[in-house]
């Protein structure tokens, strides 16, 4: 879920959970996107690089915001990792219903 960066042609960004298994799987997936290292992809230690361009990190943003505002609960990231270049923090979203822009 996390090998995007806009660069795929088919690349899932959303997993429907069972709701028996929900909490544990969230909080598994949670501990997996801590270890998340964001920065240069050309560093051995870096596990997710920069978007692609400038259009994915306003889209991915966009996105983001809109999850914010239409009531999903940010579990980690949800911003942009660092000053400058398309680098966007891990992000998990929790709470996230149907009709919401996130989920569709």
């Amino acid at each position: 879920i996390f090998l995007n960066h806009g660069q795929c042609c088919c690349a899932g960004s959303r997993l429907f959970v069972q709701d028996t298994i929900y909490d544990e799987f969230v909080k598994k997936v949670l501990e997996l996107s801590s270890k998340a290292v964001v920065g240069d992809m050309f560093s051995e230690d870096t596990t997710q690089g920069p978007q692609v361009d400038s259009i994915q990190f306003d889209r991915i943003m966009h996105y983001i915001n809109a999850g914010k505002k239409e009531g999903a609960t940010v579990a980690t990231g949800g911003e942009r990792h660092g000053e400058k270049g398309y680098f966007i923090k891990p992000t998990i979203f929790t709470d996230v219903k149907d009709d919401m822009t996130i989920a569709k």
